[in-house]
């Protein structure tokens, strides 16, 4: 006999599908609370990490800065030591060497930064006192010349005139400053300047007539008022003012004059220079005008010509041969002799030195019917027996004709390079031939 099983309500089976669906959806979100809970978490634990780094890294800027910082106040504590120790030198020099200005303005002294300078000054005063001049020491100068350069002091900046007022060539630094400018245009100019009877750059107009009465010359400007103080024509105390601000825009004070007391050059070689020496008369006369060869009194020359090869060949020097010649520079109305006729002529020292007259070229020789009377030929066979029409034939028109009263001149050339030929009455009475060239071939 078979046993009957019970059977399972239906309504029992639907409720226990519904809690095990339930407490599967309750397994299901906790699982995933909690996943999302150490997800978050572990975003903290990043996010904490990167707020400490990121902290470390500024603190490590901030001690960076503060290096840096450091180090920059030591440096400027430096250089405010060396500056100061820089200034205390100057100070102590400056008691040393400054003394009072004169209150004659003509005596044209002058003080710069505490310095007592005497124009001329030596360009060596202002170099011992800190103002330097680019390459002096290389650049040279001719006697009798000047050019406006610039002096510089650290930061300070002065325009100068140096001249060369010896006989030989020098380099810069042998050379004197002969006039100083400085203008309060520059806002970082920091040099200071004091003249005769406390005149500065602070100084008004009122103030400069004040003490130095009426200037020489006055110049008004649209913005500017100019009064010139002269003594010479290189000798002057320029002072410019502003005329809104009524005060000193600039201050020039001039004095190009050799000083009495300036240093003879060294005792001049009486050797014939190596610029003589190395002359080399012509064999020929050529057919070139503009070579400046010429066959006159009987011998051949090629100007210019030294005075010594004149004498050699029988010309006397008439005029004092010692007496001395700057480097790179000219005289005029020399003398020289020969066969009872009279050479006028003009001279040039091409050495680097100065030298006697009869060391030097002459640069210019002539025939004249009323003057030295010598045989002169030149190229193409040209002489003073030659016409007018023969010299145009052989070295074409003239650069330049010229008429007066009773002469005509015919020019082939230009100054101080030139052959001139001078006619009366259709006849030629003069021949000059003047090369003066600032350099020898």
């Amino acid at each position: 006999m078979e046993t009957l099983k019970p059977k399972t309500p239906k309504k029992l089976l639907g409720l226990l599908a519904g809690v095990v669906v339930l407490i599967l959806l309750v397994a299901v979100f906790t699982i995933s609370s909690y996943t999302k809970s150490a997800a978050k978490k572990e975003n903290a634990k990043i996010v904490a990490a990167k707020v400490v780094a990121d902290k470390k890294t500024a603190d490590k800027k901030t001690a960076d800065a503060k290096i840096v910082a450091d180090q920059a106040a030591a440096a400027e504590q430096k250089k405010q030591a060396e500056a100061a120790t820089a200034a205390a030198a100057v100070t102590a020099e400056a008691t040393a060497t400054s003394g009072p200005i004169s209150d004659d303005l003509y005596k044209y002294e002058v003080s710069i930064d505490g310095i007592k300078y005497a124009l001329p000054a030596s360009y060596s005063d202002f170099e011992k006192n800190g103002w330097i001049g680019k390459d002096f020491g290389t650049k040279t100068m001719d006697p009798n010349k000047y050019n406006i350069v610039n002096l510089e002091k650290g930061d300070q900046t002065m325009m100068v005139s140096i001249a060369n007022m010896g006989t030989d060539v020098l380099p810069l630094s042998k050379c004197y400053i002969g006039r100083i400018t400085i203008e309060t245009i520059n806002k970082n100019q920091k040099t200071n300047i004091l003249m005769s009877k406390g005149i500065s750059l602070t100084s008004s107009q009122e103030e400069v007539i004040a003490a130095y009465g009426n200037p020489s010359d006055k110049y008004e400007g649209t913005t500017t008022t100019k009064l010139t103080y002269k003594s010479g024509s290189y000798s002057e105390c320029e002072i410019t003012f502003d005329k809104t601000t009524k005060m000193v825009y600039s201050i020039k004070l001039e004095n190009l004059v050799k000083p009495a007391n300036q240093e003879t050059t060294a005792a001049v070689d009486t050797g014939l220079p190596a610029v003589v020496k190395n002359y080399k008369a012509p064999t020929s006369l050529g057919d070139d005008l503009y070579a400046f060869q010429v066959k006159y009194a009987g011998s051949l020359y090629k100007l210019p010509v030294p005075i010594a090869e004149l004498v050699k060949n029988g010309w006397v020097l008439q005029s004092n041969g010692d007496k001395l010649v700057a480097a790179k520079s000219s005289a005029f109305g020399i003398e020289l002799r020969k066969d009872n006729q009279i050479l006028r002529t003009q001279i040039a020292n091409y050495s680097e030195k100065g030298e006697p007259i009869k060391n030097c070229f002459a640069t210019y020789v002539q025939y004249y019917n009323n003057g030295a009377m010598l045989p002169i030929e030149l190229p193409k066979g040209i002489t003073e027996k030659s016409t007018i029409e023969q010299v145009i034939a052989a070295y074409g028109k003239p650069t330049k004709e010229d008429t007066s009263s009773s002469y005509k001149y015919y020019t082939y050339g230009k100054v101080f390079q030139k052959t001139t030929f001078t006619t009366k009455d259709g006849k030629i009475v003069k021949i000059e031939v003047d090369y003066a060239p600032k350099e020898l071939n």
